[in-house]
């Protein structure tokens, strides 16, 4: 059965098909070792082997959605 909302995001690219995420691993200057993982909306997590720590980096995406009740149509955009 087809999500009319969920085709429409597809159309527009705000989620796509396409699974899994980028990894990169390396050493920062001073030795320590890193993992940067980022996602398919560009959204990094880098994680630091020293203390736990993570640092993030989010990139939100801005839509928009409009339902005319009259109309009974939604209107997708990605201003």
């Amino acid at each position: 059965m087809s999500n009319p909302f969920r085709d429409k995001l597809l159309s527009l690219g705000v989620i796509s098909r396409r699974t899994g995420s980028t990894v990169r691993e390396g050493r920062r200057p001073d030795g320590v070792r890193i993992k940067a993982t980022t996602d398919e909306l560009g959204n990094t997590v880098t994680e630091h082997a020293v203390g736990d720590r993570q640092d993030v980096v989010v990139r939100p995406q801005t839509i928009r959605a409009v339902y005319s009740r009259s109309d009974r149509k939604l209107e997708i955009t990605n201003d």
